[in-house]
């Protein structure tokens, strides 16, 4: 038996073909085993569930068994190393591209009605900024003056919300290379609890810009433009793919940040010493806005 902890307080246990996941949080359990099943009912590749049964959830549920699919992509590819390469990375990720659209096209009706689903709104673009402002520039860095980083925050927040008032789909909203799984050839996606009704530029930078994965610049184009090349419905909202980019590079510098100053974890304290390349990437983008 393997014990997987990840950045929530779930806690995971691998036994052969099965993961016995563990959540403190019940409600927060019934939300996900809800989820799966109706990523599956709408063809999406997502872990099998053994237990529970869905009618027999309730308030007394501490742990769903699932499929264990294997190792994630990220340490498929660390094991993979210098054997990767631009052509077959390329294609691993117009394959998640393909499986991601499935969920972005998921039809409005059955996302709105029926309550599963919260909205990536403007409360929680705000948050984001705040998590990243509290948790980054000010306990990490020692940051005192952040109005000027006040000040792109709004920027930022108004053209993604703004966006996100024009179109709205469903999102993973943690779309990146731990949360993909591999399994027979095909992207199947973990770690969906936290799906939203938000606008899939969020996921499309979350995939691109991975900041477990480099990608080369010619592969994020690449990738960008095969999305845009099978959503043509969407190329015109590609021009705001920077804000997004923004907006999801501070939620992850947000979160490394906070879980390693608060919760301590190894795998992010090591992530977070990273930090400079990905603030570096921000400073860039704000600059060209």
């Amino acid at each position: 038996m393997k014990v997987i902890q990840s950045g929530s307080n779930r806690i995971f246990l691998v036994i052969h073909n099965k993961v016995v996941l563990i959540d403190p949080d019940k409600q927060s359990l019934i939300n996900y085993i809800k989820i799966l099943k109706f990523l599956q009912k709408n063809s999406i590749n997502v872990p099998k569930l053994y237990l529970p049964k869905l009618k027999n959830l309730n308030e007394n549920i501490y742990f769903a068994v699932i499929q264990n699919l294997g190792e994630n992509f990220f340490n498929s590819l660390q094991k993979k190393g210098f054997r990767i390469t631009e052509d077959w990375l390329t294609n691993k990720y117009y394959q998640i591209v393909k499986e991601i659209s499935k969920i972005h096209n998921v039809k409005k009706k059955s996302i709105i009605y029926g309550g599963l689903f919260s909205f990536f709104d403007l409360d929680l673009l705000r948050w984001e900024w705040k998590y990243f402002i509290e948790n980054f520039l000010i306990n990490y860095l020692g940051y005192v003056k952040i109005n000027r980083w006040l000040n792109y925050s709004e920027v930022v927040i108004s053209n993604c919300f703004n966006v996100f008032k024009e179109h709205f789909n469903l999102i993973h909203r943690d779309l990146q290379s731990t949360n993909i799984i591999f399994y027979k050839n095909k992207p199947y996606f973990i770690d969906f609890q936290g799906m939203k009704i938000g606008n899939f530029l969020y996921d499309l930078a979350s995939l691109v810009e991975d900041p477990y994965v480099l990608l080369p610049l010619k592969i994020k184009n690449s990738v960008i433009d095969f999305y845009f090349k099978i959503n043509s419905h969407l190329s015109k909202f590609g021009y705001f793919y920077r804000y997004y980019k923004i907006q999801r590079l501070v939620q992850v510098l947000g979160a490394f940040a906070f879980l390693s100053i608060h919760k301590n974890k190894p795998f992010f304290i090591q992530q977070l010493k990273k930090y400079n390349s990905i603030l570096q990437e921000i400073k860039k983008e704000l600059t060209l806005i």
